[in-house]
């Protein structure tokens, strides 16, 4: 096992928490004091694992119509105006998803 003495729990925690930071991986494991390689390796495991879970928080009223801006951490930012392709979004979330590990 590779979570170094560590509850898959305790790992799923630590990912929400980096989530949350908005710290890069290497700089989250530093603040932690968590090898930098083992906390990526769960990150991208259970990444893969939960595809579909994403954290989002809604932010202000959105109304049909309405542009919307999702806010990935890090400073990245995705604007998708009122008259968005649904098919081209999730081409592109895939896209971004499969780079991550």
């Amino acid at each position: 096992m590779r979570g170094h003495g560590r509850p898959r729990a305790e790992w799923e925690r630590l990912v929400g928490r980096w989530h949350a930071s908005g710290l890069s991986q290497q700089a989250f494991a530093r603040r932690e004091r968590i090898v930098a390689t083992t906390f990526s390796w769960w990150v991208c495991r259970l990444r893969r694992e939960s595809p579909a879970l994403v954290p989002v928080k809604l932010v202000g009223a959105v109304g049909e119509g309405a542009d919307l801006r999702v806010e990935l951490g890090r400073g990245r930012t995705i604007h998708v105006p009122a008259c968005f392709d649904g098919d081209a979004l999730k081409r592109l979330l895939a896209l971004l998803e499969d780079g991550a590990c």
